[in-house]
């Protein structure tokens, strides 16, 4: 069962990330046949002081939950790319370096995120690595 307003969470996010410098990013999104939220391109000015090391290609459940519960978010990034598994398999037998993080707020700098055990079995037979990034809340300190 879901909690959309998951008490220790102030925010929430679960991102697919792939590193693929053998080709732009346009050609992730033509061979994935799926729109990214965000896309980089190597040597692309960060900020004054540093650039893209690499191509980069990003899905994001930002714009597409609203929810604080990690599982609604994992849910809608499974079904984007669950339909192309052989797709990401292709990808990761070449060069392309490919993972999920979940960004995670805590409001008391206590708690974290569940996943199900369905989640869990999915995302292990997608194969790529899955890690969380961690924060407390300004307002917990």
């Amino acid at each position: 069962m879901y909690s959309d307003d998951y008490k220790s969470c102030e925010e929430t996010i679960v991102t697919l990330r792939i590193f693929y410098d053998a080709q732009p990013p346009d050609y992730l999104s033509d061979f994935l046949k799926l729109t990214p939220s965000r896309t980089q391109v190597k040597g692309q000015e960060l900020s004054k002081r540093s650039r893209c090391t690499s191509n980069g290609w990003f899905l994001s459940s930002a714009e597409a939950v609203d929810s604080r519960d990690a599982r609604r978010h994992i849910d809608y990034l499974l079904d984007q790319i669950l339909p192309v598994k052989d797709k990401i398999e292709e990808l990761q037998k070449g060069s392309a370096q490919i993972d999920i993080t979940c960004y995670w707020v805590s409001k008391t700098c206590n708690g974290g995120p569940t996943l199900s055990k369905q989640q869990l079995r999915k995302l292990a037979d997608l194969g790529v690595d899955f890690w969380f990034d961690f924060y407390c809340s300004d307002e917990a300190n």
